[in-house]
């Protein structure tokens, strides 16, 4: 009886016998949130937002994965010298700084001489990347990287530098948000990679093109140029003369042929020869020191490579 008078409560909706429906079923279609914001998502609108975001970060990153570098030599006719520095490791309490301060003396002051850098110009130890690191440098990162930025950029503004390629500590303040190579080395006019690439060098008509980053997959500590030679075959094809790799702290030069090709590969060492954390973990008590030379002829294609840039200032002596 009860279920009788229940659905014999309503009202009709319209005309017809069919139209009538309960107060039940009302309630249960009344709206009681009328304005509940609705979502609305649109594949297309998203992409297109996503490929203008890509197009801005695009023009405004500084990092390029090719470059020329067409070297002004004060004695054309001449080689010109490029010092492979990588791992300088600025800031450090391990780095060997009279030798580092003589290496970039001589890039500054001797004619048909230039620098290419290949990542951790700066040590920058800070709470996020590796903060027990901390301790082995005495001012912080922001210091540090100032300072070595503003000796860098002297040698740029005189076009001494062909190269300033990227490395694992020039990240470490990425989880903060900076990114070191728009903070420090915006303004520079030498070209930047940011992950690795291709430098073509042009003296005279000659043209070498080499490969560069500051590490690669195959290392090997008993074979150093192991992991060079796999950058040379996969990521420049074969069709460089010569790969150039860091990070490791090992140094290490071979010139070797492939396919009647002469081709060099070099592992750059350091300048943080003393290395506390590293002899804590096993790694290696001293970095291998800093400054192999790449030499490169105009008129032919010639090259040497010397674990020493001294060796380099010796033979260019001789020339003059």
């Amino acid at each position: 009886m009860s279920q009788t008078i229940e659905q014999e409560r309503g009202i009709y909706t319209g005309s017809s016998e069919n139209s009538f429906k309960s107060l039940e079923q009302i309630n249960r279609e009344r709206n009681i949130f009328p304005d509940k914001k609705q979502r609305s998502l649109d594949f297309e609108r998203v992409t297109r937002y996503i490929q203008e975001g890509q197009s801005i970060m695009s023009e405004f990153e500084i990092g390029q994965r090719e470059a020329t570098f067409i070297p002004n030599a004060e004695y054309p006719e001449m080689p010109i010298v490029i010092l492979l520095a990588s791992d300088i490791h600025y800031g450090s309490m391990g780095v060997n700084y009279p030798r580092l301060l003589k290496h970039l003396e001589m890039v500054e002051n001797l004619p048909n001489f230039y620098l290419a850098t290949n990542g951790d110009e700066v040590d920058a130890f800070n709470a996020v990347f590796h903060p027990t690191g901390m301790t082995e440098n005495p001012i912080p990162p922001q210091v540090q990287s100032r300072a070595i930025a503003q000796k860098l950029m002297e040698l740029d503004k005189k076009g001494k530098i062909a190269l300033i390629s990227q490395g694992n500590h020039n990240r470490s303040g990425f989880a903060g948000g900076q990114d070191w190579y728009d903070t420090f080395l915006g303004q520079f006019r030498c070209p930047i990679f940011t992950e690795g690439g291709i430098i073509n060098i042009i003296h005279q008509d000659q043209k070498y093109r080499g490969v560069v980053n500051h590490t690669y997959w195959g290392k090997s500590k008993l074979n150093p140029c192991n992991a060079v030679k796999r950058m040379i075959e996969y990521e420049g094809g074969g069709d460089v003369d010569f790969g150039w790799v860091g990070h490791v702290h090992q140094s290490a030069v071979e010139h070797f042929e492939r396919a009647g090709k002469d081709i060099i590969a070099v592992v750059s060492g350091t300048y943080k020869e003393r290395d506390k954390w590293a002899s804590q973990n096993g790694i290696g008590g001293r970095g291998q020191q800093g400054g192999i030379a790449l030499m490169l002829y105009p008129g032919e294609r010639r090259m040497e490579a010397f674990k020493d840039i001294q060796t380099a200032v010796d033979l260019m002596t001789d020339y003059v």
